[in-house]
């Protein structure tokens, strides 16, 4: 059995001897691939010659390796790999390897991730601070009902379409709350349309809660995330999203970061203990959170004064 080193070797010399014949006059391009929390080697077929024109979407050397040691058959890999290139392009917009930016300058949008888990990601972006996280910058391509598809703007990208950082974000923060319109709800409403999901009845899911708008506003639990359930943590960045919810509850709130996809909101004066909010957010990204859906382990306050945001650290990390 090869190792990863060997195998990726392989990969380069014989891939295109399993695709099309149309793929003769093709070469494979290798990229790292930053994800959410880790970076993989990508692979892409594009034409000799031609540096940035792509005729396949990206796949990945890594979960081909994985593959490979599950069947032990590089030639099965090869060949079931080859297969899953051409049915994607079916289903993949016409326009998606010409690209022109600029006349997508209105996709870009926000992607706040976690700095610690990401530096290799970090480091081949455009980016900027805020507080242990890190915002950058990526083009949705497409948003409908299979979901949503998109790239993230490395420095090669950024460079070769001279988009600076301070563009990026400006272009981000006016298109964001467009692309992907917030919203808020009760953290039971939430959780009603979750047990629906899963198969509950209407009538218990309406029932699963009694008494919920007996609940006074201070002690009110709101979930924001946006239309698409797709990146809704990006609201750190709009202090008018968090600011609507925070006025509702009445005081000071602790914004705890659930996933990337949405944030919760409640009250200091509720919720008081910040050592027990941080250790629910740590064991809630532990057990239930799935690696490339974790933001942060830490707590935010946003003041219902001024409108500011800044990040509780943990007592541990203090003391250290």
């Amino acid at each position: 059995m090869m190792n990863y080193e060997n195998f990726k070797k392989r990969v380069m010399r014989e891939f295109l001897d399993y695709m099309p014949e149309r793929y003769s006059d093709c070469e494979l391009e290798l990229r790292k691939v930053p994800k959410v929390n880790t970076v993989l080697t990508g692979v892409v077929i594009r034409p000799k010659g031609k540096p940035r024109s792509y005729c396949s979407p990206t796949f990945y050397m890594e979960r081909m390796y994985e593959q490979y040691l599950e069947s032990d058959s590089f030639e099965k890999v090869m060949a079931n790999q080859a297969i899953y290139l051409e049915e994607s392009l079916k289903y993949l917009p016409k326009d998606i390897m010409t690209l022109d930016f600029t006349t997508i300058r209105d996709k870009i949008v926000f992607q706040v991730v976690n700095t610690k888990e990401n530096r290799e990601m970090i480091e081949l972006c455009p980016h900027r601070d805020l507080m242990d996280l890190s915002i950058v910058y990526r083009v949705i391509v497409s948003v409908d009902e299979h979901g949503v598809s998109g790239f993230l703007i490395t420095n090669d990208i950024a460079e070769a379409e001279e988009l600076s950082e301070k563009l990026l974000f400006s272009l981000a923060k006016k298109n964001t709350k467009k692309i992907f319109p917030f919203k808020s709800e009760r953290i039971e409403e939430t959780m009603c349309r979750m047990m629906r999901r899963w198969g509950s009845e209407e009538r218990d899911a309406e029932m699963a809660f009694p008494g919920m708008q007996d609940v006074p506003e201070k002690e009110r639990v709101y979930v924001i995330s946006n239309e698409f359930e797709f990146f809704g943590a990006n609201a750190l960045l709009y202090s008018d999203v968090l600011g609507k919810v925070v006025k509702k509850i009445g005081t000071d709130c602790y914004i705890l970061p659930s996933s990337v996809h949405d944030l919760i909101v409640l009250s200091t004066d509720v919720f008081s203990e910040r050592s027990k909010l941080i250790n629910l957010v740590k064991e809630t990204n532990k057990e239930h959170v799935k690696n490339s859906d974790r933001l942060s382990d830490s707590i935010y306050l946003y003041s219902i004064v001024d409108g500011s945001l800044q990040r509780i650290k943990d007592p541990v990390e203090e003391a250290s």
